[in-house]
């Protein structure tokens, strides 16, 4: 008499399934099918093809259960229980949940497994030492993997829109290369996104579909999402990094952050920049250019209007309250707007008292526009805020050159300590200590250096930045002579990064512009430092 069977297989990687694997688990598994009386039902063939046996959401799998839920087949044949789950406690779990279904299991590597306690005690160990396998064939990968990475022999096979992968087997091959139809698109959306016409992101996605361009990924439409990704991308100054993220596997299961729900899949968290594998790639852009994008961005979301299109508040995302730090609400009522703290009643944050700030537009506006006003017609102020602001580091005579002399004699000390470690004169313990001291003073050599560079800098642009805010103040007055709340808000965006609200003050921090300031010159960036008036 035939039983009614389903079949199970699993392989973890497109590569497997080119090399035929599935296949040859389907057919070892028929071949135990056919002599033991079972009858495989088509419908009831359930592959998995390039997904892990390291988690359980598997579409194949999900849908074997289903069915076994309503009694439609009374076996399962698999291979191995490997090929049904790697981690044991996974194993456990199906196993269990067949079998109150009424479905039994059946490994043909191991058809004599039973039910008995010696049968599952054995299971139980294979299972444990298939997921120890593969904790490790995954540790082993990962760590080849990032040293590779950094001596600069591997690049993600997957490069971003404008660059294009050369194969490892092509000579001098496993590197990235600028695209011919993409680099100078990404070109064209920087320059349209910074140059003159500082257009946004929803014109340019609309400019590239009439140019009919082809969008990143496969030819779909482009996106604003798309075009951000772009303008965000790293790797278009010539340094790409690695391992930035790292894999919580606990998460799955876990309430979700936002939404309803439980993760079925792991949490990608980020890693400290420290971590970080720079990898050099062609770049498509200047730095200063990408660095202007990111600014652009950076104002462009503090100043966003998102859901609000029909009232026109003029210090939008500047009022800052001083109790809990959030940005204030604009709100309009009988016709007249008010600022206010939405954080300081029942949303608060744990350990923030409670608080009431709330300002009256008809007040703020006027103190924080006559403020930016006397800013423009007494230039020193900027000038002298912009000096108040430099720390005074005074460099003895050819401390640059003892210094830099230094940090290679800690070098030369670092690869004595390494020489002495691998000809084992010196123990690890030993090392570890040296190694402490040594990176110790690397960081205070690192720290002075960039103290001297910057008075080295500041020295050497500061007669050309009092012209540029007597020249920058010129050139705005021109446009303010009967201003609209438009331009008023242009200017007080120009010069002031955000505005600190107290009980009975209110203390205003400028942004001094610089001849880089970006949204004074096409192709330039800001300075922003803290001053008060």
């Amino acid at each position: 008499m035939t039983q009614s069977a389903a079949l199970y297989a699993r392989v973890s990687t497109p590569q497997q399934e080119q090399e035929a694997t599935i296949e040859s688990q389907v057919a070892a598994v028929e071949t135990y099918a056919k002599a033991h009386g079972y009858q495989l039902n088509p419908d009831h063939y359930f592959l998995d093809i390039a997904v892990s046996g390291a988690k359980l959401n598997r579409p194949a799998l999900d849908r074997l259960r289903d069915l076994a839920a309503e009694a439609v087949f009374g076996t399962v044949l698999c291979l191995s229980p490997d090929r049904l789950a790697r981690q044991y406690a996974h194993q456990w779990v199906l196993l269990n949940e067949l079998q109150r279904a009424g479905v039994e299991v059946v490994f043909i590597d191991q058809p004599d497994l039973s039910d008995d306690p010696q049968s599952q005690l054995f299971l139980g160990i294979k299972g444990l030492f298939a997921e120890y396998e593969r904790a490790m064939i995954t540790e082993r990968l990962r760590r080849g993997k990032l040293h590779r990475i950094r001596q600069g022999q591997l690049v993600n096979p997957n490069p971003p829109y404008g660059y294009r992968y050369i194969p490892v087997s092509q000579p001098n091959g496993g590197r990235w290369e600028p695209h011919p139809a993409e680099a100078p698109v990404v070109r064209q959306i920087y320059d349209w996104y910074c140059g003159q016409s500082k257009h946004t992101i929803m014109q340019i996605v609309n400019q590239l579909t009439q140019l009919g361009e082809q969008a990143p990924p496969r030819g779909q439409l482009w996106r604003f999402s798309t075009v951000q990704a772009i303008l965000k991308q790293r790797a278009y100054t010539g340094c790409a990094y690695y391992n930035r993220t790292r894999t919580r596997h606990e998460a799955v299961g876990q309430p979700k952050k936002r939404g309803r729900g439980l993760r079925q899949s792991a949490e990608h968290c980020p890693r400290p920049a420290e971590e970080w594998i720079e990898v050099r790639v062609p770049a498509l852009l200047p730095t200063t250019l990408w660095e202007q994008a990111q600014e652009r961005l950076i104002m462009n979301k503090k100043f966003s209007r998102r859901n609000n299109k029909t009232h026109f508040y003029l210090l939008r995302g500047l009022l800052v309250c001083d109790v809990c730090g959030y940005t204030m609400a604009g709100q309009v009522s009988n016709g007249r707007t008010t600022y206010r703290c939405a954080h300081g009643g029942v949303n608060r944050e744990p350990g923030v008292p409670k608080h009431s700030c709330i300002l009256k537009g008809e007040d703020v506006e006027p103190l924080v526009w006559q403020a930016v006003s006397e800013l423009l017609h007494n230039p020193t102020l900027l000038a002298d805020a912009w000096l108040s602001q430099q720390e005074e580091t005074t460099a003895q005579p050819g401390e640059l050159h003892r210094l830099q002399n230094r940090q290679k004699a800690l070098e030369r000390q670092w690869t004595r300590l390494l020489d002495l470690y691998q000809d084992n004169l010196l123990d690890k313990e030993t090392l570890s200590q040296r190694k402490a001291r040594i990176d110790a003073e690397r960081t205070r050599l690192a720290e002075r250096l960039q103290q001297l560079q910057q008075q080295e800098r500041r020295e050497r642009v500061k007669d050309e930045m009092l012209a540029d805010f007597e020249a920058y103040c010129q050139q705005m007055m021109s446009r303010l002579e009967n201003p609209t709340p438009e331009t008023q808000q242009e200017v007080i965006r120009l010069l002031i990064d955000h505005i600190v609200v107290k009980d009975d003050e209110i203390i205003i921090k400028h942004i001094i512009p610089t001849d880089d300031d970006f949204r004074l010159l096409p192709g330039h960036r800001l300075t922003l430092i803290n001053a008060d008036f």
